[in-house]
């Protein structure tokens, strides 16, 4: 036992967690987004959360942007209260990003790479971010990139001609992913980001569809999807040598993890976590997973997520989820399931024009 103490001793002499206000990173954006596409822009809610514990750990924030200046601000989300904290914070910022072709890399200690689908069509492509995404490689600062936020360092070069992820352990938003939920703008993209990846020789490693993943290889973070941004800025604070502060999760993030947990443990963790009183989980999360998780899954785990569908079925109602799962419950041989789902439905929604269409699949 004293020589354990003084071995673990010895690493904490070794290995000492610096003061976070040596610390500064930049926060990168696309700013392809505008009033007329709005959904080509930046993930707000990626940016407000990874800002917001970079923040609250002491880190000191810049947040710049291919061209620089103001960049569009949604507010579809104003009513979430981290959202209005966040922009109470970063508000001007916001309105005045650093250009990255006047940005100094030297001037920080790593970079954070917010996603959203207009990170596939200006950083990649954009020649002064691709400069200093190259400088901060070159000068081996800490990079996180989530969700779409990797194609800005998919194509990086080292100084020896070979691609900055070959080799690495990387993550970022899957093929699955991108088919369920980026369809309308894949056309504009100018590639898929998990084949880029694994092109230039990133060994590419995930979750299932919409659960959070996040992947370290040595000063390189990236992280799977929304749900996995906290995490990746909290893995990045460890990669500066800071301290974790304990947080409250995002509801979201919280959502995801036990979704991810149940997978794993069972479903009757769900219902477990609901009946705690302030569980912070978002039904509509649940739902929405739900909804996908069993048409995204490969055979061998479409068994498991059906039994997630019922679990939340338990708590969340509405005609498109509930006939999903009585055609998902038939499609898996549950016919007995599927009948009494299908009376359920026909109890809560008896005009619904499915009613009928139900009916003929049952051959009732």
């Amino acid at each position: 036992m004293r020589l354990l103490t003084l071995i673990l001793t010895g690493m904490i002499l070794v290995s000492p967690l610096v003061s976070a206000e040596e610390k500064r990173v930049l926060m990168l954006i696309s700013s392809y987004g505008s009033e007329a596409n709005p959904e080509l822009s930046y993930d707000l809610e990626e940016l407000a959360q990874s800002y917001l514990v970079l923040h609250d750990n002491g880190v000191k924030l810049d947040i710049a942007s291919p061209k620089g200046g103001a960049v569009l601000v949604k507010n579809n989300k104003d009513a979430l209260d981290y959202i209005q904290r966040f922009k109470s914070l970063a508000s001007a910022q916001l309105a005045n990003t650093l250009a990255t072709a006047d940005t100094d890399i030297k001037q920080y200690d790593g970079v954070f790479i917010v996603g959203g689908s207009g990170a596939m069509l200006d950083l990649p492509s954009h020649q002064a971010t691709q400069q200093l995404l190259t400088n901060a490689v070159n000068k081996d600062k800490v990079i996180t990139a989530v969700c779409h936020g990797p194609a800005a360092i998919a194509d990086l070069k080292l100084t020896d001609g070979s691609y900055f992820v070959a080799g690495k352990l990387v993550n970022g938003f899957t093929n699955s992913e991108e088919q369920a939920f980026s369809g309308e703008h894949l056309s504009l993209f100018p590639f898929l980001l998990q084949d880029r990846l694994v092109k230039n020789g990133a060994q590419f490693v995930h979750n299932a569809p919409m659960l959070p993943y996040v992947a370290v290889d040595g000063k390189l973070i990236t992280a799977q999807n929304p749900g996995s941004v906290a995490k990746a800025a909290e893995a990045m604070l460890l990669a500066l040598g800071l301290p974790v502060s304990v947080r409250q999760p995002f509801s979201d993030e919280r959502t995801m993890a036990l979704l991810s947990e149940a997978r794993q443990n069972g479903p009757v963790v769900i219902d477990l976590a609901l009946q705690q009183p302030g569980h912070n989980i978002d039904i509509n999360y649940l739902a929405l997973y739900g909804f996908y998780a069993f048409r995204l899954a490969d055979d061998a785990d479409k068994g498991r997520e059906l039994m997630l569908m019922h679990t939340i079925s338990k708590h969340f109602s509405h005609p498109e989820f509930d006939a999903q799962l009585i055609v998902q419950s038939l499609e898996q041989g549950l016919l007995a399931q599927a009948k009494a789902g299908y009376q359920q439905f026909v109890q809560r929604y008896p005009e619904h024009k499915y009613v009928a269409e139900l009916k003929t699949q049952l051959a009732l």
